[in-house]
């Protein structure tokens, strides 16, 4: 099991109705390899400016993620700060900084062109596109996206889209994209486009997977009470991806698993500020809201229906 995972490692700056943290570790990457370590063994291909505090770095050790691939350039590590609503289906994006992620050409270490399953986590359509380029046969690959991309560099993410087994977005992006209102046409479009499996992520309420083989909604976790919703996205692609890097066998079934997997994972997330219900949570735990999950959705089928 090996899972190449590619992305952003960032400081964030949060505020929501529950408080604020700034320099905070955070990015796409972050989120992703936590969720996915939970699974499989992972290996994390990102860079940081010479402005990154150790002692952040030093938290994704002791886990399952190869860090071999984390560089450090000189310049400024990207840094994202938004501001959530009352309702924290709704933010404000205070400031996207680029830094070093702006320029970095990703160069794989050695050993990494075997990696069986390949996450592109949020990032320039371009380097994620030329990573997967450097795999030799990976047996799943699933790339995500934000809004950034899509408003500065549809071309080159339309190109991207089509080079991957699974493309994740969340309901606007894909609104944004397709033109539709409706989700479900919006996902339906994305396939005519040349998407190979589209996965829709609707915040709270769950997630969409529509693909030529399968129509598939997982719903959200129920929670009482929301923290910080930044990340659960990341989170929840990276525990999709790592539970298809781990899986013996991939068909709709494992795929539907892992929706549900993805799920659970991404309700953990927002029970703290950034990462750091995910750097506590334990896979106990994980499957235990696995089962919840799979309970709240079972009904019994009789003879009417």
């Amino acid at each position: 099991m090996s899972l190449l995972v590619s992305g952003w490692l960032a400081l964030d700056e949060i505020k929501t109705p529950a408080g604020a943290v700034e320099g905070s570790l955070g990015g796409s990457a972050t989120f992703a390899v936590l969720a996915a370590s939970l699974f499989t063994d992972v290996r994390l291909l990102a860079v940081i400016g010479d402005d990154f505090p150790e002692h952040e770095l030093r938290k994704l050790e002791g886990r399952r993620i190869d860090m071999e691939g984390v560089v450090t350039a000189d310049g400024e590590t990207s840094r994202w700060g938004a501001s959530y609503h009352a309702d924290m289906n709704e933010r404000d994006t205070l400031y996207t900084v680029l830094g070093v992620n702006e320029s970095w050409e990703p160069r794989l270490p050695s050993g990494w062109k075997d990696s069986r399953t390949a996450f592109m986590a949020a990032g320039h359509p371009t380097v994620q596109r030329d990573v997967l380029g450097m795999l030799d046969d990976p047996r799943s690959t699933v790339i995500d996206t934000i809004k950034l991309f899509i408003d500065n560099d549809r071309d080159e993410l339309r190109k991207t889209m089509r080079v991957a087994d699974y493309i994740a977005f969340n309901e606007g992006e894909a609104r944004e994209l397709t033109g539709m209102v409706s989700v479900a046409a919006a996902a339906a479009t994305l396939l005519e486009q040349g998407v190979r499996s589209a996965i829709i992520k609707l915040g709270e309420y769950g997630a969409m997977l529509k693909s030529p083989t399968d129509h598939f909604v997982a719903a959200g976790y129920p929670l009482d009470e929301v923290i910080d919703p930044t990340g659960a996205g990341d989170a929840f692609a990276g525990g999709f991806s790592g539970y298809l890097d781990a899986a013996e066998t991939i068909d709709d079934a494992t795929v539907r698993r892992a929706m549900i997997y993805a799920s659970a994972v991404a309700s953990f997330t927002v029970e703290g500020f950034g990462p750091s219900r995910l750097l506590e949570v334990t896979r106990e735990e994980l499957d235990a809201r696995y089962r919840e999950f799979r309970d709240l959705t079972h009904f019994e089928v009789d003879d009417r229906g």
